[in-house]
């Protein structure tokens, strides 16, 4: 049976990559679906590090994403080419911009995320920037983006890209000591959908973790 989760999104760098990694003991509530179903993640609980595994990170963060090649079949034609390529961007800016807010003045914030989504991925994403500053930390590292195609843009206002995310190199760090409080793994199979807003630039509305789907 194909079963959806409460409408609650773990919004960019997310819960998976900044608050410890999308696994079963990560304190981020998942559900295991089909191949063809896209769940939402909740819940931003954090899961600590041990003491003993914290380390010293640098203050700042510099959101530098990397992303493998974009899988294609052959003969796409060029809008179609033209709307992935564009599409992907968005997609990778939106998860930087959720990289940068906990660390941007809070005045600030809405037009940075303002910039890459809209609701409510966009209030999901300043809901979590509070929570955690509230906690006093903050993001590190990079996230290296692995992006496919499970379905054509087709020229539609809305599409699907799926990500094989890399975060094991990011996390959350407390701000006060510079140590590590939580880190990301290799392999997180992301789906996310995006919506060609009315300025013809694509957001991200939507962003979903599936548990179970190896990438």
């Amino acid at each position: 049976m194909r079963r959806r989760l409460p409408a609650s999104i773990v919004a960019l760098a997310s819960a998976c990559a900044v608050l410890a990694g999308c696994s079963t003991d990560s304190g981020v509530n998942v559900q295991t679906l089909e191949s063809t179903e896209l769940a939402t993640s909740v819940s931003l609980t954090a899961q600590s590090l041990p003491s003993s595994a914290s380390s010293p990170v640098p203050v700042s963060f510099a959101p530098a994403s990397t992303t493998a090649a974009t899988a294609t079949d052959g003969g796409v034609s060029a809008q179609e080419t033209a709307d992935r390529a564009a599409v992907e961007a968005q997609w990778i800016r939106s998860w930087d911009a959720y990289a940068a807010l906990a660390h941007t003045p809070g005045d600030q914030r809405a037009a940075l995320a303002g910039t890459a989504a809209v609701d409510p991925a966009l209030t999901n994403m300043l809901t979590d920037a509070q929570t955690l500053t509230g906690k006093g930390w903050d993001t590190y590292g990079q996230i290296a983006h692995r992006i496919s195609w499970p379905q054509s843009v087709d020229g539609k206002p809305s599409a699907v890209i799926a990500d094989c995310q890399d975060s094991s190199q990011s996390g959350s760090y407390e701000t006060s000591t510079g140590y590590k409080r939580t880190v990301g793994v290799p392999r997180d199979h992301m789906q996310g959908l995006l919506l060609r807003s009315d300025d013809g630039v694509w957001r991200v509305q939507q962003v979903f973790y599936l548990k179970g789907e190896p990438c």
